[in-house]
C-alpha cells in the first residue's frame, strides 16, 4: 500500500507493489513496568500521580507476557548487530535488588534470543535517580551486581532533575552514588528532561562539565512534550532550540560526550538522502518506506501492555494517550510482527496527517520530522494549543535539522556528490 494526500491534508491508500523491507540491525526495547518516583523534573511524561505509585506498575503477568512477545519477535529480527532492553520510566531502586535481579535474568533471554553479533554493545538498562541514602543504595546495587553474571551487563540510566544541578548538598552525595556505580557496572549512562524551567537553571555548558564531572560519557536528553506537561515544555520553544543547539554544539566539540539525539537526526536525514540523485526526499516515501522499519526495530510496552512505537526525537517519545494518539495494539492480541502489520496502514496516515497540516505542509524537513517522531511534539502542540505566534515551525524541530542536514549537505558536496535538498 502507499499514501497519496490531497490538496486538504486528506490522506488515502492505494495498492502499489510493496519494497522489500530492509533487516534491521539494531533493536531497542523499552518496557514501562515502573512510575514511582521521587523526583519532580517538570519535563517528566509522567504525571505527578503517576510517580507515587507504592509498587511497579506492571503486572507479573503483563511483564512474563511481554517477555514472551520480545523473545519471539528478537529471535525473528535476526541477524541483529545490537540489542538493548531498558526498563522504565522511573526509578527502580525504590524496588530492591531481587526486583532488579529478576529484570536482569528475564531481558537477557530476549538478548539471548536477538543473538546479536555485537554483545559487548548490548545490554539491559534500568532507570534510577539514584536518590536516597549513599549507605543504603550503594549496598543494594553491591548486592545486585554480586547476584547477576557478566554474560550480559547491567546499566544504570540515572535521570538527573536539571533544577537541582547548582545545590550544593546535592551534589557531593549524588557524586559518590554514581562513581560507586560506574565502577560496579562498568558504565553509567546519564538522561535528563527538559522543560523550560530547567534549561534557566541549567545552561548547556554545565550539564556538559556535570556529565564529565560526574563520569558520564554519553547524556541522553529528554524533550518531551505531552498533554498534561505542555506549560512546563512548550512555552518558550524558541529558548528550547538555542538550548539544544547550544548544547549540540558542545558535545560535538568535546571527543568525551556524545548525545543521542544528534545521531538520530543525522541517520534519518542520511537514509533520506542515500540515493544522492538531487531529488528531494518527500514526506508520503519516508512514511511508507522508513517508518515502518523504525517501528519494527524500536519499540516500547507500557505497564497496561500496549505496544507503542518508540521514537527519539529528542528522547523516546511515543504514540500514546499522554500524547493525544493511540497506541499500535496490546500484546495479548498476538505476536508483535502481526499487532505491527495491522496497525501500520492508520499510523502511518496519522503520522501523514499531522504533517500536511499549517507550516508542516510546506517544510523540507517534514519527512525528517515524520522519521524521528518530531510529528508527536507537534500534535501535543497543537491539541493543547501551544503554537507560536509567528507562523513556522511549531517547537526545536526545524533548527536542529537544518543544521545537521546542512552539515551533511556540504560535506556531500565536498565529496563531489549531488545532495538531496
Amino acid at each position: 500500500m502507499s499514501l497519496q494526500s490531497d490538496i486538504k491534508g486528506n490522506v488515502s491508500y492505494h495498492p502499489q507493489p510493496r519494497p522489500e523491507r530492509k533487516r534491521a540491525t539494531e533493536l531497542q526495547i523499552q518496557i514501562d513496568d515502573v512510575y514511582a518516583c521521587l523526583g519532580q523534573c517538570a519535563g517528566c511524561v509522567l504525571a505527578v500521580e503517576e510517580r507515587r505509585s507504592q509498587a511497579p506498575d506492571m503486572s507479573d503477568a503483563t511483564l512474563k507476557l511481554a517477555i514472551d512477545r520480545l523473545v519471539e519477535h528478537a529471535a525473528a529480527m535476526q541477524p541483529l548487530q545490537r540489542i538493548n532492553v531498558t526498563f522504565g520510566i522511573a526509578d527502580h531502586i525504590l524496588f530492591g535488588a531481587d526486583y532488579l535481579v529478576k529484570l536482569h535474568q528475564m531481558a537477557s533471554a530476549v538478548i539471548d534470543a536477538a543473538q546479536p553479533v555485537d554483545r559487548e554493545h548490548s545490554g539491559v538498562f534500568f532507570t534510577t535517580s539514584l536518590v536516597g541514602k549513599p549507605a543504603k543504595v550503594l549496598a543494594m546495587l553491591h548486592e545486585v551486581r554480586q547476584r547477576i553474571d557478566d554474560r550480559i551487563p547491567l546499566i544504570p540510566l540515572v535521570v538527573l532533575d536539571g533544577r537541582l544541578i547548582e545545590a550544593a548538598k546535592f551534589g557531593p552525595m549524588w557524586r559518590e552514588m554514581v562513581l560507586a556505580a560506574k565502577t560496579l557496572f562498568g558504565k553509567v549512562d546519564l538522561s535528563t528532561n527538559l522543560s523550560d524551567d530547567a534549561i534557566k537553571v541549567m545552561s548547556p555548558r554545565q550539564l556538559a562539565d556535570f556529565a564529565l564531572l560526574n563520569g558520564f560519557d554519553e547524556v541522553t536528553v529528554n524533550w518531551a512534550p505531552t498533554l498534561s506537561n505542555a506549560r512546563q515544555t512548550l512555552v518558550d520553544p524558541k529558548a528550547m532550540e538555542q538550548w539544544l543547539l547550544g548544547f549540540d554544539a558542545i558535545a560535538e566539540g568535546r571527543d568525551q560526550i556524545t548525545t543521542s539525539f544528534r545521531p538520530v537526526i543525522a541517520k534519518t536525514v542520511d537514509a533520506l538522502m542515500c540515493k544522492f540523485d538531487g531529488t528531494p526526499p518527500d514526506l508520503i516515501s519516508t512514511v511508507t518506506n522508513l517508518v515502518p522499519e523504525t517501528i519494527m526495530k524500536s519499540i516500547e510496552i507500557d505497564h497496561r501492555g500496549n505496544l507503542l512505537p518508540k521514537f527519539e526525537a529528542i528522547g523516546d517519545i511515543t504514540h500514546a494517550e499522554r500524547h493525544g494518539l493511540e497506541p499500535l495494539g496490546h500484546i495479548e492480541t498476538g505476536s508483535i510482527a502481526a499487532i505491527i502489520e495491522t496497525a501500520m496502514p492508520k499510523m502511518q496516515r496519522r503520522i501523514a496527517a499531522i504533517h500536511a497540516k499549517g507550516a508542516c505542509g510546506n517544510c523540507a524537513y517534514s519527512p525528517v520530522c515524520a522519521g524521528t517522531g518530531f510529528h508527536i511534539a507537534t500534535n501535543v502542540a497543537r491539541k493543547t494549543g501551544h503554537l507560536p505566534e509567528m507562523q513556522g515551525c511549531p517547537h526545536v524541530a526545524y533548527g536542529l535539522i537544518d543544521r545537521i542536514a546542512t552539515e551533511m549537505m556540504n560535506a556531500h558536496k565536498e565529496r563531489g556528490l549531488v545532495g538531496a535538498w
